[in-house]
């Protein structure tokens, strides 16, 4: 029988959450117990990873494969009882019943067994016949394996849906639609930048502040409380605030998914062996060019190619996982395939694109650098035909129907998801540095319930667009609020002639990837 309906049968036997009961379960611990060779397993989470409850839903999310996945109210009780300490089954089952009042002691049982069974074959438990086995058995990085750090292909969920959980991104539009919440967050550290990025959209005149440990450590404590689960630290360069491991060690404390972005130029022994100590997801530093003097010309620090790709290397041989991005401008527009060809050498995931935003103090110099149309629609051709990702999202494409994607949101800001600058100032998102939604002064709380500006943001739909919503090119459109915002000088809904153009050129380069391919067009 399916695991959702047995769980569903579950449902009248829980406790509420908010009422306690006396537990009334009639079989005790004992010889009637029915034992079975479960009972002398040991599980625990796997380090990767990470459980919140939602709503009085499970939500398990693996930092190691990108498998995501959401439980009924039942599988949550389930998933609740799992810790990243090894607890046998016997252990488990019994916490699991203190949930339930009179339960099918036996049908808990087989659920609770299909479940751990199910969990570890893909990753997000490990198990053995003792706590160290556990520990020998747990599933690991590496550069050696193909997984979903390293590779550009498109992580295929073979979860069994139907049968366990509801499909994640359905149940997240619909929860953050009722009740917003900080899913994911990031801080800058610090602002301060050792580089002077020719592109960059945070003016340099403004890198000059630090937030102080006993900030940070109160910010993470209030995300912790509010359940946040992916935290991303960043700068200007993170890795020149002084208390930087401090602060990646408080942050696995308190279990986060953690992100860091930094150029690499200031990582030493004591950094990297944080990395690797903290378990962080990623560490996400951009490589512009295999030749010194592009990417110094663009990071405008002598000498910064070669530390930036020497720390890369020592990532991958400590086994830490690392992105490159290689940002495509005119400056490395002839060469940034050399990045990702060397970054494919070390089995190193790397990515480029052909998104430069204005400034946060509305100044345009920056795009300068910026491609042009026709080299834009040379690189977006190079992408569809080098991406395997890229390429199985244009086979899965599925031209939208207006009426029915009218009401959802435009992006994630202000619904999922919130950034914290150096200065102190909480925006809707890093690159949103020109509109202020509340400071550290207030708690986070408050911020993201009252603010009148992210209660503002929460009412814009893909409706507020009429236009865009009849563009033919609305499937190969990347809207962005805050692109919209910085290159307008303070206007969100004046959309940016040039990435319309870029989305036509999209669309047409998918139209032409289709005729040569042989295979039919969609079109919305």
């Amino acid at each position: 029988m399916p695991l959702e309906r047995h769980w569903d049968g579950l449902l009248p036997y829980l406790r509420t959450y908010s009422v306690m009961c006396v537990w009334r379960l009639p079989i005790f611990w004992g010889a009637s117990f029915p034992f079975t060779k479960h009972t002398l397993m040991y599980y625990r989470l796997n380090k990767n990873t990470f459980f919140r409850a939602i709503d009085k839903h499970g939500y398990l999310y693996s930092q190691l494969t990108k498998h995501d996945l959401v439980t009924d109210e039942a599988g949550c009780v389930f998933l609740s009882a799992l810790s990243r300490n090894a607890q046998s089954f016997e252990a488990l089952l019994k916490e699991v019943l203190k949930a339930f009042i009179d339960p099918p002691v036996e049908q808990v049982e087989h659920d609770l067994r299909q479940l751990l069974d199910k969990l570890v074959k893909f990753n997000y438990l490990t198990s053995g016949e003792t706590p160290e086995e556990c520990d020998r058995n747990e599933a690991q990085f590496s550069y050696a394996a193909e997984n979903a750090k390293t590779s550009t292909d498109i992580f295929l969920k073979d979860w069994e849906t139907t049968t366990f959980s509801e499909d994640s991104a359905q149940f997240f539009a619909k929860t953050h639609r009722e009740t917003p919440r900080v899913h994911a967050c990031q801080i800058e550290i610090n602002n301060l930048c050792n580089e002077r990025c020719i592109h960059c959209y945070i003016p340099h005149q403004f890198k000059s502040k630090r937030l102080s440990k006993e900030q940070l450590f109160d910010v993470l404590e209030q995300l912790h409380e509010m359940g946040t689960l992916s935290l991303t630290l960043s700068g200007g360069e993170p890795l020149l605030h002084p208390d930087f491991i401090a602060v990646l060690r408080k942050a696995r404390e308190l279990d986060f998914s953690i992100n860091v972005l930094t150029n690499l130029t200031r990582m030493d022994d004591a950094i990297l062996a944080a990395f690797k100590e903290c378990n962080v997801s990623m560490v996400q530093t951009s490589l512009y060019s295999m030749v010194p003097e592009e990417h110094d010309h663009i990071t405008k620090l002598p000498g910064s190619q070669v530390k930036t790709k020497a720390a890369i290397e020592r990532l991958v041989a400590a086994e830490v996982p690392v992105q490159i991005s290689c940002p495509c401008m005119r400056t490395n527009y002839r060469s940034y395939k050399d990045v990702l060809r060397w970054a494919a050498e070390l089995n190193c995931k790397a990515q480029t694109d052909y998104i430069m935003m204005a400034r946060t103090d509305f100044s345009t110099d920056n795009l300068d650098e910026r491609l042009t149309l026709e080299e834009t629609g040379q690189l977006i051709r190079d992408i569809m035909d080098e991406d395997v990702t890229y390429k199985g999202m244009l086979e899965e494409y599925k031209p939208s129907n207006p009426d029915e994607i009218k009401d959802d949101f435009v992006c994630g800001v202000a619904i999922d998801n919130i950034c914290l600058a150096a200065d102190g100032t909480y925006y809707p998102c890093s690159g949103w540095q020109g509109l202020p939604v509340g400071t550290i002064q207030q708690r986070l709380k408050d911020v993201w319930e009252n603010s009148p500006q992210l209660q503002m943001l929460r009412k814009i739909r893909k409706r507020s667009f009429p236009a865009c919503l009849k563009c033919a090119d609305r499937d190969f459109c990347n809207a962005c609020l805050v692109r919209n915002f910085n290159e307008s000088g303070g206007d969100m809904f004046k959309v940016s002639k040039h990435f319309c153009q870029v989305a036509h050129l999209n669309r047409v380069c998918y139209e032409e990837h289709c005729a040569k391919l042989g295979i039919p067009v969609k079109k919305a």
